[in-house]
């Protein structure tokens, strides 16, 4: 269907995605996640997932296996000295007990990125030791037995490390912002702050003891064991006694206001920038109820002694499952006041899942993250069914579903699966084509729906009573799920886990009346890629025959393992809908031949709200006016969920509807999710119009968005209008652009949007403005919008522009920030840019630093010769 691949639900992920209305936690976290990879691992936004099996020039295998263990690693105790919040430098102590498991060891390699070592040394025997910068490597004397137990005390410095540890220090751009640390460790990162087997296939139990100047918190994982002042320090003693990984050891230290929402049983302590404390229960509020709802899906009690969200500066995710302590991005706190059109709950649920799925239980390698983040997305579901209902797990489910089919194409070996050892950095895992986060999830849907919810979860019970506290594959899940179910399920995992793609079925129903009835026919066509590597998909494909005036369909399931498969029913009268898969049994691109009077009749009265945007999709391409009527009734009624609505306004778009879309906005639908998705539909109108050169069009999308842009109830509409704006070039709506750059607002969305309409319009006027929120003071994320659209800006002022991002690069401290500004040396062209890089990729301590620094150098200089070579031709 020529119009639903373009415009389906996911199809504002751009828009809105960054207006700030995408329901989905997982996809916040997974797209931020995203885009710290690429910062860090030298990824390429516009990768196309292809990985190389081998290298060619040695025949080496190109695969990734989990790290040897050596040794039992059984308690860290950290002692870390932090004299100055200012002065990003510590000394610390660490203790690590440990037994070897099979064999004397004689030498020990700890990953210690660029730490100072000091000193090393072994209980009951001499240690000596060598450190690279990457790896400390400790060799005992005598070697320690097998079994015996060993206590490893290394002394060491930490300096401003560039990963696993962010200090943010003091500074005159955020007056009165008080100095905070926070850490990351996924994936592999924790180790930039203390020396560890910096891989999941490995668990201990952790216990920090810091000491930071008198007015600060720590937060830690675990529970607090003490808490003691002296001369104008205070120490904090935090004890993680359930084992758990490496990279989900946590540290935070800062001022915060802080709310428990929780029992004396379970704390549930929420720590938020001072003066938010009152905010707390508008965002975190479900926190309790989604734990219950959890416990008792999982039939496992929640597994730490307390559960912190903690919301930081600077953070590079939106959210990170630490132990006991999630944290939160820096805005990720707000008010009854914008409750209308923000919800975290998916996000704050997928966190909270993860203490589950991710830190009890943990993938034992990164091929098989999707047990981590496909289960945590999964509990977003759970979540939605619990507080809105069986409308509100499909609207999720759709949605992961609709995240897949996007991406994930039939295309092996080229295109890896869900779980592939082969990557190059463990970053990539995040970010596959076969996402682990929608397809772990939907995964997880199809199962439930293959065995029901009583064997669905009485196998997921299972599952977590025999591997609670410990770390598991693929196979471990399948083998729970199997022995409660008595079903083979090895097929259904190779297809949807070990497998890239999913089906793409063209499906036409017809009718053939006879004297007595008449008979039904259903063709399904598999049209994905169908190879020797990538056979046609196996699946049971649902198919709900109802007639007028009855509620109870006739259902038929069509087996298909063919690239062809069809089936006859004969019928006593003709059918008023044949839905095809109404409960989402079956992850596939599903494009529907059928009479435009069934697709009416379903969208009015289809019984799952699946099967209603389905019909919503397929009413872009027919139904005349009758189908337009019907959708915009659609989109008024309140009375129907969200996401229908939503679907209906992006049909109504997608068929350039533009009488029934100016309707809808100056009737003030009452939704800010609905009016954001009108945006959508005007903005993609225009653009369609431009593409046909039909100016006069615009005006009438001008009145629109600006009605739109006045949006007072509602920030996240006005971005998305903003951003509307400057993608259809409406200089008319430019002076509404440049007073909007001023406007503050929760996650600096409304400043965000006009800085992007800035760029767009290429508003001279705007360069100001630009520059002065490129620069240290603005929201990270709007910072590294505003150098970005800086650059875009720089033939009005070329010096300037340069000026800025030179310095940026050099003197900048965000990540995102130093990131766009070293792109940005390499768009803007100038030769002084090569020298820049290249200081960095010479002098920075950090590799992945000094290679992409290379790697833009290279860029640049590679793109300056072909422009003199162009020029003399």
């Amino acid at each position: 269907m020529c119009g639903a691949k373009q415009w389906m639900a996911g199809a504002c992920v751009g828009v809105v995605a960054a207006a700030g209305l995408a329901s989905s936690g997982s996809e916040y976290c997974r797209l931020s996640k995203l885009e710290w990879a690429m910062l860090r691992a030298n990824l390429d936004e516009h990768d196309d997932g292809e990985v190389a099996h081998y290298d060619p020039e040695t025949g080496r295998a190109l695969l990734n296996f989990p790290k040897d263990r050596g040794v039992d690693y059984q308690h860290m105790r950290l002692e870390i000295d932090i004299p100055d919040m200012n002065t990003p430098r510590w000394s610390a102590s660490q203790s690590l007990v440990f037994t070897p498991i099979a064999q004397p060891l004689r030498e020990l390699r700890l990953d210690a990125h660029l730490l100072e070592i000091e000193s090393v040394s072994a209980s009951g025997r001499s240690a000596s030791f060598d450190h690279d910068g990457e790896v400390l490597t400790v060799r005992f004397d005598p070697p320690i037995a097998k079994g015996q137990r060993c206590e490893l005390v290394t002394a060491y410095r930490l300096s401003d490390p560039p990963d696993g540890l962010f200090w943010t220090p003091e500074s005159d751009a955020w007056p009165g912002r008080p100095a905070q640390i926070h850490t990351q460790g996924q994936p592999e990162t924790n180790s930039y702050w203390f020396p560890c087997h910096d891989f999941p296939n490995e668990r201990l139990t952790t216990e920090l003891i810091v000491t930071v100047p008198t007015g600060f918190e720590v937060s830690s994982n675990g529970r607090l064991l003490s808490r003691s002042s002296e001369e104008g320090r205070d120490t904090f003693r935090w004890l993680q006694d359930g084992p758990h990984p490496n990279y989900l050891v946590s540290m935070i230290v800062g001022k915060f206001d802080i709310v428990d929402l929780g029992t004396d049983e379970l704390p549930a302590p929420v720590y938020v920038p001072p003066g938010r404390g009152d905010d707390v229960v508008a965002t975190y509020g479900n926190t309790m109820r989604m734990v219950d709802v959890f416990e008792k899906a999982f039939d496992e009690r929640y597994p730490w002694d307390r559960y912190a969200q903690l919301v930081v500066w600077n953070f590079g995710a939106g959210g990170m499952e630490n132990t006991s302590a999630t944290t939160m991005f820096g805005t990720a706190i707000y008010g009854e006041e914008h409750t209308d059109d923000t919800d975290l709950d998916g996000l704050i649920a997928h966190e909270l899942g993860h203490q589950w799925f991710g830190d009890m239980i943990t993938c034992r390698s990164w091929q098989h993250i999707w047990l981590n983040e496909g289960w945590a997305t999964y509990t977003e579901s759970i979540w939605f069914e619990a507080r809105d209902g069986r409308d509100g797990y499909d609207a999720d489910t759709l949605t992961n579903f609709d995240r897949v089919t996007d991406r994930d194409e039939a295309n092996w070996p080229h295109q890896q699966p869900m779980a592939s050892r082969q990557y190059r950095h463990p970053w990539e895992v995040f970010r596959r084509e076969a996402n682990p986060y929608p397809k772990g999830a939907s995964t997880l849907h199809m199962l439930r729906r293959k065995l029901g919810d009583d064997v669905f979860f009485a196998g997921v019970r299972r599952y977590v009573d025999e591997h609670k506290f410990g770390e598991v594959e693929t196979a471990d899940f399948r083998r729970s799920m199997e022995a409660a179910s008595g079903e083979s399920l090895e097929r259904f995992f190779h297809q949807w886990v070990f497998r890239p793609g999913v089906p793409r079925l063209e499906i036409e129903t017809s009718w053939q009346p006879n004297g007595s009835g008449g008979r039904l026919s259903v063709d399904i066509e598999q049209t994905q890629n169908i190879d020797d590597d990538n056979p046609a998909f196996w699946f049971e494909l649902p198919v709900h025959v109802y007639f007028e005036d009855e509620t109870e369909p006739e259902i038929v399931t069509i087996e298909c393992d063919t690239r062809s498969s069809s089936i006859e029913i004969s019928l006593l009268r003709a059918p008023e809908m044949v839905i095809v898969d109404p409960d989402l049994h079956v992850l596939a691109e599903l494009t529907i031949e059928q009479p435009a009077t069934r697709w009416l009749a379903q969208l009015d009265r289809g019984p799952t709200l699946a099967s209603r945007i389905q019909a919503a999709r397929h009413l872009v391409d027919t139904g005349g006016p009758d189908a337009g009527g019907a959708l915009e009734s659609a989109a008024r009624d309140a009375s129907l969920h969200r996401k229908l609505r939503q679907e209906c306004v992006l049909a109504l778009g997608a068929r350039d509807d533009a009488r029934a879309i100016g309707h809808l906005v100056n009737a003030g639908l009452d939704d800010a999710y609905v009016r954001a998705d009108l945006v959508v539909a005007i903005r993609e109108m225009g653009e369609r119009a431009l593409e046909g050169d039909e100016e006069a069009p615009l005006e009438t999308h001008a009145e629109l968005l600006a009605t739109l842009e006045a949006d007072a109830t509602s920030e996240a509409v006005r971005r998305a209008a903003l951003e509307a704006i400057g993608a259809l070039s409406l200089d008319g709506l430019a002076d509404r652009v440049l007073a909007a750059a001023s406007v503050e607002s929760l996650h600096d969305r409304v400043r965000a949007g006009a800085i992007q309409a800035i760029g767009d319009l290429q508003m001279r006027e705007g360069l100001d403005v630009v520059a002065r929120h490129a620069r240290p003071g603005t929201n990270n994320r709007t910072r590294a919008l505003a150098i970005e659209t800086l650059v875009t800006l720089a033939e009005h002022d070329p010096e300037r522009v340069f000026g800025v991002v030179r310095e940026i690069y050099e003197t900048d401290r965000e990540r995102r920030s130093i990131n766009a500004a070293g792109q940005g040396l390499v768009d803007l062209g100038d030769a002084r840019g090569v020298a820049v890089l290249e200081a960095r990729a010479e002098n920075d301590r950090d590799r992945f630093t000094r290679e992409r620094a290379s790697e833009w150098a290279e860029e640049l200089r590679a793109a300056i010769e072909e422009g003199e070579a162009a020029g003399a031709d």
